[in-house]
């Protein structure tokens, strides 16, 4: 079994925030952080694979929620904007030991899973023109649920994933991305 790391994931994930950043920068609201400073704010929209992987980039600490303001929040809904904490150079050598369980792996691959889906056009090839440039040697050469075909070609093998990511969901008690000591 070959598995892409946690942090290599997170890399990921952080990525595709500034990738949608960036992409709607006309359109992005500003809103103040939690001292007052104006933050340009990553909206996920509450579609799941954006909104489950920026609770993972909260957990680690590589993004924050922005509460928003004048409105009456829903105590059991978090809201839907967030602004990075990290860059991605910061992001590539921070340390997410802490983060490095099988469980916490499925529920990122889970994630990146269900993004692969929201940003790939074919059945089962990954996008590569969405994905950080160190996607082919981080996490596509390091995870048996991909087959590369040739450096512009990624496949997702969705066998490899039932059998190894899905499996595992399936068992799992508690479907939380957390810290190892809080297990």
């Amino acid at each position: 079994m070959r598995n892409a790391t946690v942090a290599a994931l997170i890399y990921e994930f952080l990525f595709d925030v500034y990738r949608l950043i960036d992409a709607e920068r006309g359109h992005n609201e500003w809103l103040p952080d939690e001292h007052g400073v104006v933050r340009e704010a990553f909206y996920h929209s509450y579609i799941s694979c954006w909104e489950w992987s920026t609770s993972m980039l909260e957990e680690v600490g590589a993004t924050k929620t922005l509460r928003l303001p004048h409105t009456k929040q829903d105590p059991n809904r978090s809201s839907p904007y967030s602004y990075p904490l990290m860059n991605l150079d910061q992001c590539r050598v921070a340390d997410f030991s802490g983060f490095e369980t099988f469980d916490n792996y499925c529920y990122a691959m889970f994630t990146f899973y269900q993004l692969i889906g929201q940003t790939s056009g074919r059945e089962d090839e990954v996008n590569l023109a969405v994905r950080s440039p160190q996607f082919l040697e981080t996490v596509a050469s390091k995870d048996d649920v991909f087959l590369i075909e040739d450096i512009h070609c990624v496949k997702f093998r969705r066998d490899r994933f039932e059998e190894k990511v899905m499996t595992r969901w399936r068992e799992m008690q508690h479907r939380i991305f957390r810290r190892k000591d809080c297990a």
